[in-house]
């Protein structure tokens, strides 16, 4: 499936930023919640803010944790499995780690999504492209 670049207000030079999101829903116990997700090649393994598991009731008590280094310095994450659905793709789990920084909205990273998908960016044609693979 094709997928247009969104595009964000202008940075400090003026210029806008564009950045390949998709829409996806996110499930847990308290039923499901659609978010505005980065598909994020330099992510090593997705990420989520903690908020995304209070509000769906996800439980983070059994999570393991783990210390993540990003460009931001150090923060605390706590991993489990979610399952989500990206627009027009199928339903998946994948292991997310959920962290309590302003910086992280949704990410989607390498482990469990990348893996799953082959991803084509072409931001020189402004949209980039997520296929389910077999494996």
């Amino acid at each position: 499936m094709k997928y247009d670049y969104t595009t964000y207000l202008p940075a400090e030079n003026g210029k806008f930023i564009k950045r390949s999101m998709i829409e996806i829903e996110i499930y847990g116990p308290n039923g499901a919640h659609k978010q505005l997700a980065l598909v994020d090649s330099g992510a090593d393994k997705s990420l989520f803010h903690i908020e995304i598991a209070k509000v769906l009731g996800i439980s983070l008590s059994q999570g393991k944790k783990y210390v993540v280094t990003g460009i931001t310095g150090q923060s605390e994450e706590i991993l489990t499995e979610v399952e989500i659905k990206p627009k027009h793709l199928g339903s998946i789990k994948i292991p997310v780690g959920f962290i309590d920084s302003p910086y992280v909205g949704v990410l989607l990273g390498q482990e469990g999504f990348f893996d799953k998908h082959r991803i084509k960016f072409e931001k020189d044609h402004n949209v980039f492209e997520i296929s389910p693979v077999s494996k």
